[in-house]
């Protein structure tokens, strides 16, 4: 190899490496964060981090009512029990069913809240602020109830029973 070669590799290995040698510099430099620096920008991520459940409350949807929750959960008990029934009669706007067993269940509206008793004895409450509970027979394997709380908001379900 020749002398003038080897020269002009050196001079650019040096030129190569010179990024190297700023960046290394930048990298090895000891100036740091003061501890009060610290200080303050963990007050300010905090302060922005306490903002942002105010930003997404207005996205986020509000739950049903507990009352429309429970007289929900109550027409789907009273399907089951419907359905497992032997018989079903309706009298003084009140729901009797008559179970394989020979137990009579009663679903009774008492003052604001509909109650269950079995065979005419306790007082199980089902549904709370009602306001009016009203059954019809549509045929003889179906009935419909309909349950209007003190709010007035009206929930209706149709009962249909297999022979």
């Amino acid at each position: 190899m020749s002398m003038k070669y080897v020269l002009r590799l050196m001079v650019l290995t040096i030129k190569s490496t010179q990024p190297v040698q700023v960046l290394t510099k930048r990298i090895l430099h000891k100036d740091g964060h003061t501890f009060v620096e610290a200080i303050i920008s963990l007050g300010v991520m905090l302060i922005l981090a306490s903002l942002v459940p105010l930003l997404l409350s207005p996205i986020q949807k509000h739950p049903p009512s507990i009352q429309l929750e429970e007289t929900s959960v109550f027409l789907s008990m009273l399907g089951k029990e419907v359905r497992e029934g032997k018989s079903v009669e309706i009298r003084n706007n009140g729901l009797y069913i008559t179970q394989t067993t020979g137990d009579v269940l009663s679903f009774t509206k008492y003052h604001s809240l509909i109650r269950k008793q079995v065979n005419g004895l306790g007082h199980e409450v089902w549904v709370q602020n009602i306001q009016e509970m009203l059954i019809e027979k549509q045929s003889d394997t179906s009935l419909k109830v309909t349950v209007i709380d003190t709010k007035g908001k009206e929930l209706m379900r149709v009962f249909r029973r297999l022979k």
